[in-house]
């Protein structure tokens, strides 16, 4: 097990996350739906509550115990996850490794920022909110209704004292009325994380979403952060890093894992460069800046999952492009 500081990470600012800022005021008025659309939207809800429960696997397969609890809490879930791939494994541990350290990074950037309210968007099943209430920071996980319900299962696990920090809201990123709910009682200033959550959407819904976090920015301060907007790119990297010449079927099959899971064609939703996310957000109104990925120090391989090789060359990585 290797203890490592990644200074360089304070000097590039190269698209380790995404930190937007600023907003306006106005609510944004949930639209009533039609038959069709709710069916649709419940198709989606379950397609997304597939690739949470995927991604909540991952992370507790390395090694995230507050992952493995939630595992247990929720079930044993038969996703359509085709093992066969040819990659199969190396998708396994890429994502694991990717997974880690994207769920570190956006909670030492809260922490290190100095952050006590804590608004996750899509939180799915992530573990961040026992990791913010153990450390008494104020968590309020958004989602569709179905996940809200088996996160707020999660306190029983918790002390009295921990469960006053620990709050999951139904909410989603494009009702402008639903966020507002979501986030009233919540203090300035805030950090919004985000992670997973915009390839699920397209252009039309993102520049919505980005329009609502902008008003919510607006009236209480603070930032949203995420690695999302550079994730093929990213993940390209972390997959060449750890299996030299397999990065490009690697991410690939990854992608075609997410497809099936998610029934959706999620490659449609990415952005092609870090560029043309900036554009979008450009468009709304926000500001963004460039923010390391990891602060200060940090155990690269802390379940000893990884070669030494392996590890050296993933320091190398996010060193030089993160």
């Amino acid at each position: 097990m290797k203890k490592c500081k990644l200074l360089l990470l304070a000097v590039s600012m190269v698209w380790g996350g995404f930190c937007l800022s600023l907003g306006t005021n106005h609510v944004m008025a949930a639209e009533a739906l039609d038959k069709a659309e709710t069916v649709e939207m419940e198709e989606n809800t379950y397609a997304v509550s597939d690739t949470a429960y995927l991604n909540l696997d991952w992370l507790a397969g390395a090694g995230n115990e507050d992952a493995a609890t939630i595992l247990k809490l929720i079930g044993n879930r038969t996703i359509a996850v085709d093992s066969s791939l040819p990659d199969y494994k190396r998708i396994n541990n890429m994502n694991q490794t990717l997974r880690r350290i994207n769920y570190d990074a956006l909670n030492l950037y809260c922490l290190a920022n100095g952050y006590t309210e804590i608004m996750e968007l899509g939180c799915g099943y992530s573990p961040r909110g026992i990791y913010m209430c153990e450390r008494g920071k104020n968590y309020t996980g958004c989602d569709f209704a179905s996940v809200v319900r088996d996160m707020r299962k999660l306190t029983s696990y918790l002390t009295p004292q921990e469960k006053k920090f620990l709050h999951y809201k139904m909410a989603g990123v494009t009702s402008g009325a639903e966020m507002q709910q979501a986030a009233q009682d919540i203090k300035a200033p805030m950090c919004m994380v985000s992670e997973g959550l915009w390839m699920f959407l397209g252009n039309g819904e993102k520049k919505k979403a980005l329009e609502n976090i902008k008003k919510l920015l607006d009236a209480k301060g603070g930032c949203l952060i995420t690695t999302d907007f550079s994730f093929k790119e990213y993940g390209w990297n972390v997959a060449e890093a750890l299996y030299p010449g397999h990065g490009d079927a690697i991410m690939d099959e990854t992608m075609e894992l997410y497809d099936v899971v998610s029934r959706d064609d999620i490659g449609k939703n990415l952005f092609k460069s870090p560029e043309e996310a900036v554009k979008l957000i450009n468009s709304c109104g926000l500001q963004v800046k460039r923010v390391p990925l990891i602060y200060g120090n940090y155990e690269m391989d802390p379940y000893n999952c990884l070669s030494d090789d392996q590890e050296h060359q993933l320091l190398n990585v996010l060193s030089e492009h993160y």
